[in-house]
């Protein structure tokens, strides 16, 4: 689609976007290059039985620098998660405003955080505060921090610039849908009045929101909700509505001060490294052609059979998904190879795209997986143990979705050839072409499961291995490293964002006692534990068909999770089925991403036909659930073993 006028970017937008995609690009390459000094350690340790004195806080201080010098590029590439749930919705005019108000929240966000983070970086150099081993001064990474988040405040400048620009220049005709306006006009009102209302008497705020904390609370609940509805930035608006409930109860001081705290103490946690490492390894892997060789690797072993090319994606998928860590890339690169082979064999349509939207889901399930990492670092539990967690479901869900399409040639025999077309290659070499990937993935999970690498470690072994065979396959062109420098890039500044904004969200939350009082509640009904969870699983199979993952996980986690663990559910248990249901959203008519995502690949495909073709896969996806609720030995029992 051609951008309009009201759309395009102006000159010195694109100047912005080059300047900040160097310095994206030199961030990245220095959290590249410390895998490398890890994995360096890691090899030292195991030949030489040496390893870098407190390397882990070496290895922080660069991340924490590298992902703040990410985020001037997202702001400036737009990579802001928004849930468009309504957008169809919303005349272009209104739609144009709430892009300004967007950048306008978002100018804040940054500016909110700069601010205090260098006001921090002074006090800790004042005060002499150093790293716990080496005793390296704090303050020149919070400065440096805090430079990356000045710089996006900056760019956010510029996008509110092109935003303005833009509304001026927007002329096309539509009108918004009544829904739109009521919850427009309910934020805006909202908003006016709360900040009259603490400019005016702060002192009443504060009373109010100290002596009725569940009140307040649930109000910036349900305006946070609001905001999201109408496309507000998800980071936006959960830390400028997490701060502001903390100004009422704490203070503005003490409220600034916990969210540049948070944020800074958050970026020198030595697990931040993990993330944009997997996304590293995700990125270098795709460049290196994985995906031709899983998908090679399924054809050949099950071609033979009828409906060997479902087979073959799903089980390309599942491998697909251990080195990208996301169902939305999974489907997509899986749509574009997979889809065209099942069309010229003769497919049913409805088939070949259910297969392709369902296996997408194993990107996120099959470890390492970056939603499971979010969970961790939102959770404070292992990565390392959420990773292991997640196997045998992944395993379970690969053969439950054979049986999905199995089960749908016996119904319908058209829905695939009497015979399977296999590749032209062997067995044998399909093997030879997949090895690396099949060792990298042993090398890293396998690795993490023995104890022989932590998971920040693992994950920088995956970056290299994935870097390494990018280079000895010749893929390493410069085109292919600023791609993935680019998709790095973005992809980090937008989960970082959205943390950010989380930790200081999911501080007010606990700060109001709503986990608390939602438990109290739970109790109260006297309702047992396992309608609870079912509730709960319908809730977030709703989430899950209209938001991201990223998006549910940041939303809910504060909330929910306290109460499932007061039930007595371990958190391994929880956070593999919570990534179960909400990947099952994903796919579920008549909003899964998944869907629409094959239907962009696909045009000629009804929408309708994918829907049919999912339904299968939906139905054991549901079993797959029942079956973990029912044994949660099912995710608990490996992680036991470590």
């Amino acid at each position: 689609m051609q951008l309009s006028d009201a759309a395009a970017p102006l000159p010195t937008t694109n100047l912005v976007r080059k300047v900040t995609g160097l310095i994206a690009m030199a961030a990245i390459a220095a959290a590249l290059l410390g895998a490398l000094v890890i994995v360096a350690d890691v090899v030292g340790r195991v030949l030489f039985g040496t390893s870098v004195f407190a390397l882990n806080e070496i290895v922080s201080m660069v991340f924490a620098v590298a992902v703040s010098f990410t985020l001037p590029a997202g702001a400036a590439l737009r990579v802001n998660l928004k849930i468009d749930l309504l957008a169809d919705l919303t005349g272009p005019r209104l739609t144009a405003w709430l892009r300004l108000v967007g950048s306008v929240m978002l100018l804040i966000f940054f500016a909110i955080l700069a601010w205090r983070l260098f006001g921090l970086s002074f006090r800790y150099a004042e005060t002499g505060r150093a790293s716990a081993l080496l005793r390296m001064p704090l303050a020149p990474t919070y400065f440096a921090i805090s430079a990356g988040l000045a710089a996006a405040a900056v760019v956010q400048v510029f996008m509110i610039i092109e935003d303005v620009v833009a509304l001026r220049r927007e002329t096309r005709p539509g009108r918004s849908h009544p829904v739109v306006l009521a919850l427009v006009a309910v934020l805006g009102a909202s908003a006016l009045g709360i900040a009259s209302w603490a400019v005016l008497d702060f002192d009443g705020f504060t009373e109010f929101s100290l002596l009725h904390p569940g009140v307040a609370a649930g109000i910036a609940l349900a305006l946070m909700w609001v905001a999201v509805l109408v496309q507000v930035p998800l980071a936006a608006a959960t830390a400028l509505v997490g701060l502001v409930g903390a100004f009422g109860m704490l203070g503005a001081d003490a409220a600034l001060n916990t969210f540049a705290g948070d944020t800074g103490d958050f970026l020198r946690n030595e697990q931040v490294a993990t993330l944009p490492m997997f996304l590293i390894m995700g990125a270098f892997a795709v460049a290196a052609g994985v995906s031709d060789d899983l998908f090679r690797l399924g054809n050949a072993l099950l071609g033979r059979y009828r409906g060997g090319l479902a087979y073959a994606t799903i089980l390309g998928c599942a491998g697909f998904g251990a080195v990208s860590g996301n169902s939305v890339a999974t489907s997509a690169t899986f749509g574009r190879i997979a889809l065209p082979a099942m069309a010229r064999s003769g497919y049913a349509p409805g088939l070949a795209t259910g297969s392709v939207a369902a296996g997408g889901t194993l990107g996120a399930l099959v470890p390492p997986s970056g939603v499971l990492v979010l969970f961790a670092l939102l959770t404070e539990s292992s990565i390392g143990a959420l990773f292991v967690a997640a196997m045998i479901p992944a395993i379970l869900a690969v053969v439950l979705y054979f049986g999905a399409v199995y089960f749908t040639i016996r119904l319908n025999p058209d829905a695939a050839p009497p015979t399977g077309e296999r590749d032209p290659g062997d067995i044998a070499a399909a093997l030879r072409g997949s090895i690396p990937v099949i060792a990298m993935f042993g090398i890293v999970i396998g690795g993490l499961y023995a104890g022989f690498f932590t998971a920040t470690e693992s994950a920088a072994v995956g970056a290299v291995s994935a870097f390494l065979l990018a280079v000895m396959r010749g893929k390493l062109t410069r085109h292919t490293i600023v791609a993935v420098f680019a998709e790095t890039t973005a992809t980090t500044a937008m989960i970082y964002a959205l943390i950010f904004g989380g930790l200081m969200f999911a501080f007010y939350v606990n700060l109001g006692g709503i986990p608390d009082m939602m438990s109290a509640w739970v109790s109260s009904i006297d309702a047992e534990p396992l309608v609870v969870l079912i509730v709960l699983i319908v809730i977030y199979l709703l989430l899950g068909s209209v938001m991201d993952s990223f998006a549910v996980m940041i939303i809910t986690v504060p909330v929910i999770t306290p109460i499932v663990l007061g039930m007595g559910h371990d958190i391994l248990f929880w956070g593999i089925l919570m990534l179960m249901v909400v990947e099952i959203g994903m796919i579920s008519p008549p909003f899964g991403m998944n869907l629409f995502i094959l239907k962009s690949i696909d045009p000629d495909v009804r929408l309708g036909t994918v829907m049919r073709g999912v339904i299968p896969f939906v139905l054991v996806d549901l079993l797959k659930v029942i079956l973990l609720v029912a044994f949660p030995a099912l995710a608990l029992w490996l992680p036991s073993t470590m």
